[in-house]
């Protein structure tokens, strides 16, 4: 079963199988709807920017037609962006605050109108920051939450740790993201429980690990 997000005239819950060790501020991060970089901003008081490790891009002709790789930049393709069309994407981002990466979001996003293609691949909206951009905010689905060592798929669909993270401690959760012409399917990993107790003092501790980021973007 998946997250019950109801509300009446003078009430609101959310309702989930929540794993009964998490804390408080735990479930408010997993239960982010496309805003989970404000929730860590105004958690860390401090920007939260995001890295690319990798982007894979794919069109079809048809909806029965294979994937086929999509060089970028593309205006004509992505000018054609269609439900008979669809433009999808496999990426992997980090979120990052003070150059140490606090989240690894790993995401399919499949897109079904030419502004929205254009949105994302051109202007290079992220996923979070394209809800606000076109005002509309999406539905969700939350779909499983752990605690613990989590893998990640690879674009080639290999099963990949999360770079310079520690299983130890791990939170991780699958949700899925969608308006109209815009659907994603995100998996994260948040690198250690101990970020959401101590906050600007595990940043500036020694567990958290600063990325590189150079050394891990990728983009084709």
């Amino acid at each position: 079963m998946g997250i019950v997000d109801s509300f009446s005239t003078k009430s609101t819950s959310i309702t989930f199988a929540w794993p009964a060790e998490l804390t408080g501020f735990e479930r408010v991060a997993l239960s982010a709807r496309g805003d989970l970089q404000r929730t860590l901003s105004a958690f860390f008081a401090e920007p939260i920017s995001v890295s690319t490790v990798y982007s894979y891009t794919y069109t079809q002709c048809s909806t029965d037609a294979p994937p086929t790789p999509l060089e970028l930049p593309n205006s004509l393709a992505i000018s054609f962006a269609s439900h008979d069309n669809p433009i999808t994407q496999q990426r992997q981002v980090l979120l990052q605050c003070q150059g140490k990466t606090v989240c690894t979001a790993t995401s399919a996003v499949r897109i079904t109108n030419a502004e929205f293609a254009h949105l994302f691949l051109e202007e290079k909206y992220a996923i979070g920051q394209m809800f606000r951009r076109v005002n509309s905010p999406p539905a969700f689905h939350l779909l499983a939450v752990g605690i613990g060592s989590q893998t990640l798929s690879s674009a080639e669909g290999e099963k990949v740790s999360p770079p310079d993270i520690s299983a130890s401690g791990q939170l991780w959760r699958r949700y899925r993201l969608s308006i109209p012409d815009f659907e994603c399917d995100i998996e994260e990993i948040f690198p250690s429980r101990d970020m959401f107790v101590d906050g600007n003092k595990w940043l500036a501790s020694e567990s958290a690990t600063k990325v590189d980021t150079k050394a891990h973007k990728v983009q084709v």
